[in-house]
């Protein structure tokens, strides 16, 4: 009880952080479109940075980190813009969960990339996005870390959806 609890107050929480971010940017020109191209672009040329890791990991890791995450703050502000605006669109929604897993796909290939170079067959098979965890963890661990919070994440999904519709 006390998890879902703190999912849900987490949840909220960034709801109301973005639409507080987007308060301004709603009285300007800027679509809900826009930020989701602007943030699709930053991960994919997140994915190149981590690409060229073999040039200076330490450096792309980070940089290719960074720009990912801003990237991924620019999906969450897309769909608060959209609902703040009035200018969502069925249409805009569904642009916006396909190029989430465009960029998403692109950065775990880099990684996959990544592994594939260092003859790790185990974070190969693990490749989730652990950018941020690469520089303290063999990249293996880090992609074994989030690929249990993943899926622990999905499974908790599951239980509130099925119980939702239970109790319907």
């Amino acid at each position: 009880m006390k998890a879902e609890a703190l999912k849900d107050g987490y949840e909220q929480g960034a709801r109301r952080l973005a639409a507080r971010s987007v308060h301004r940017l709603a009285r300007t020109r800027v679509t809900p479109n826009a930020l989701t191209a602007v943030g699709v672009t930053l991960c994919l040329v997140s994915a190149v940075i981590v690409y060229f890791e073999d040039r200076n990991e330490l450096l792309a890791f980070w940089l290719g980190a960074a720009v990912f995450l801003v990237g991924s703050v620019l999906d969450i502000l897309d769909g608060a813009l959209a609902r703040r605006s009035g200018k969502g669109t069925q249409f805009g929604a569904f642009i916006d969960s396909t190029t989430d897993r465009v960029g998403e796909a692109a950065v775990l290939g880099a990684i996959a990339i990544v592994l594939m170079r260092d003859g790790d067959e185990l974070g190969l098979a693990l490749t989730v996005a652990g950018l941020v965890l690469a520089p303290w963890l063999p990249l293996t661990w880090a992609m074994a870390l989030l690929t249990a919070a993943a899926w622990s994440t999905v499974v908790q999904r599951i239980l509130l959806v099925r119980r939702q519709l239970n109790a319907r």
